[in-house]
């Protein structure tokens, strides 16, 4: 693979994942909203959302047996080419009168299904194209999560400017033609790391990178600090649009500025990554992001208005691409490329593992004690989850192998 072709991959998967984000994120606010519209109940929002990311903790390891079976670039290109027609069933039985909240969650389960190895081979497939040094991968992850976080700016904006005309279902439409574009994209891979696959047959076993996690002295203690941020990103997805809804009268437009300013952060937050990446050590560059990732959040505690929540939610959003980059460049250089599909989906997946429990337990709060209590746990958990992890950095020196690593996989 030549230096050209790799770059050229770069730039599809880079790109094509900022666009399927866009429309993503588009309907991060347009899916509950429509719940909101149809039911008026912040609970329904919230199982949809959790049944949605149900099979990324139910199925999530065996994201990484796809991976390492088909390749990472075919595991993406399906992914894009399934969601398409999924995401577009919903406007077409809205318009029908014909969706349920049922069906509503079938079509939500589909897209987890295809969505569950998607992120992981993202990044495995970034790694073949670019090599293994940490500081390079931490530049990498800045780029891959800007190209991204571009989408959560503008698609959140979109959404909001655009629900008032069209209506929410009708955005999803968007989402739809974003997973088809995508799914173009990643035809510009080249074919040597399309056809890439976990070198030598790869480790078997569903649980083998749970095991290569369990074997690394900080892996292993910062996957808690990862379950309980993956909780609360999901419990923030849903109480940001739904803070607007309560706090300001249903207006759709606060509604895109809070969660178009916490996309914004987190472009603001890749770019800062991308720019010095080359000059912080990985490790010094997570350990302060991880601080201020918990301190903004307990703004959005305070009844205050619109720019003060929304500079809260932006400056604690611009410090997760800035932990997320050097983590993953990290994890990526302990991690043999043999093991890195399996790994990577494992890390994924345990991020995502609290997610339903943290879309249900938003809606029951937020039904139950109200908006500000359920910010109040986000920010107390959030605050104990940075103090674990900077805990677990002191480990980063421990050696990556040892001998019930050994035994395990043997």
């Amino acid at each position: 693979m030549t230096a050209d072709s790799s770059r050229t991959g770069l730039l599809a998967v880079f790109t094509a994942g900022g666009i399927s984000a866009f429309g993503t994120q588009m309907t991060m606010l347009a899916l509950p909203w429509l719940v909101l519209e149809t039911t008026g109940s912040a609970w329904r929002a919230g199982l949809v959302f959790a049944v949605q990311v149900l099979p990324i903790a139910l199925l999530g390891f065996i994201g990484g047996e796809v991976m390492q079976r088909y390749g990472a670039h075919r595991t993406m290109l399906v992914g894009d080419a399934l969601r398409a027609p999924t995401i577009a069933a919903v406007p077409i039985l809205h318009s029908m009168g014909l969706l349920s909240l049922s069906a509503l969650l079938v079509i939500v389960a589909i897209i987890g299904v295809l969505g569950v190895p998607y992120y992981a081979a993202q990044r495995v497939l970034a790694a073949e194209l670019i090599g293994a040094d940490p500081r390079a991968l931490t530049k990498a992850n800045g780029v891959m999560e800007g190209s991204v976080n571009i989408a959560a700016l503008a698609g959140p904006a979109t959404a909001g400017a655009l629900i008032p005309f069209l209506g929410a279902a009708q955005v999803l439409w968007i989402d739809a033609v974003t997973f088809a574009v995508s799914c173009g994209l990643l035809l510009l891979v080249p074919r040597a790391a399309r056809s890439a696959r976990g070198k030598a047959g790869g480790p078997p076993g569903i649980m083998a990178g749970v095991r290569k996690l369990r074997a690394d002295p900080f892996l292993g203690q910062s996957v808690i600090s990862t379950v309980v941020y993956g909780f609360l990103l999901r419990v923030l997805a849903l109480a940001l649009p739904i803070l607007a809804y309560a706090r300001f009268d249903g207006d759709a437009r606060a509604a895109g500025l809070l969660v178009g300013g916490y996309g914004a952060g987190a472009l603001i937050g890749s770019l800062v990554t991308f720019a010095v990446a080359s000059r912080v050590t990985p490790e010094r560059l997570m350990g302060v992001s991880v601080v201020l990732l918990a301190l903004p959040l307990w703004l959005l505690v305070l009844p205050a208005p619109i720019y003060v929540l929304v500079f809260g939610a932006a400056l604690s959003a611009a410090a997760v691409p800035l932990s997320n980059a050097p983590f993953f460049g990290i994890l990526t250089a302990r991690v043999s490329p043999e093991y890195r599909p399996k790994v990577l989906q494992s890390v994924i997946t345990i991020s995502n593992i609290a997610g339903p429990l943290g879309f249900l337990t938003a809606g029951f709060l937020m039904e139950h004690a109200g908006i500000q209590a359920t910010l109040f746990v986000v920010a107390a958990l959030a605050t104990l989850a940075t103090v674990n992890l900077l805990h677990a950095m002191r480990l980063l020196r421990v050696p990556t192998e040892s001998p019930r690593e050994v035994l395990s996989d043997a």
